[in-house]
């Protein structure tokens, strides 16, 4: 669908990567299979190897079994977070008077959380300072993500009208995001 080549260029381009995939036009259920469910897997994974190898790093007390859960349903609702968010990216597109479908406002949520699903990538290491990082680091490449991609995806002619669209779009997404991740610690504390 696209390598990983592309996908470094998308947070610092309109068109490094936006033109392949635009080329492509993958529909959602090839975004799903070969974007959407194996990055998912990540953080849950990565959820599990801390929690087995330095969940006291997080000041967490809890079985095994607890992460267990708490991966799973987090999984779940990962899978449900990137319809959700193509969704609104399709509304918000509705409303500032430009059609587009959900396969692509589908496809721009996906790449979209590529950058947090590969932060959850710090949680591998047992250095808070570096998790912390990560996260930060993966906030701000999406945030980079979904304006050159509703810019390059909506075939905007300003880069202003990308700005408004996506301090909408990730204003609500970054309340599910904390969501998500109040939904992880507090489990795991009690």
């Amino acid at each position: 669908m696209m390598n990983l080549l592309n996908l470094g260029k998308m947070p610092f381009s309109f068109h490094g990567g936006w033109d392949t995939v635009s080329k492509i036009h993958p529909s959602v259920i090839r975004s799903f299979l070969l974007l959407v469910l194996p990055c998912s897997l990540i953080p849950p994974l990565a959820l599990l190897y801390a929690g087995s190898h330095h969940a006291a790093l997080y000041w967490v007390d809890a079985p095994y079994l607890r992460w267990l859960d708490v991966a799973a349903v987090f999984l779940i609702m990962e899978l449900m977070t990137v319809p959700l968010m193509g969704w609104l990216i399709r509304k918000l597109a509705k409303d500032h008077q430009v059609t587009m479908d959900f396969q692509d406002s589908f496809l721009l949520a996906s790449i979209t959380a590529v950058p947090m699903w590969l932060s959850s990538l710090g949680l591998l290491s047992a250095d808070l300072w570096l998790v912390i990082a990560c996260v930060i680091m993966g906030l701000l490449l999406a945030a980079s993500v979904l304006y050159h991609g509703l810019y390059a995806i909506l075939k905007l002619e300003d880069t202003v009208d990308a700005q408004v669209m996506g301090y909408k779009i990730f204003s609500f997404g970054g309340i599910v995001w904390i969501m998500l991740c109040s939904f992880v610690a507090l489990p795991l504390m009690w």
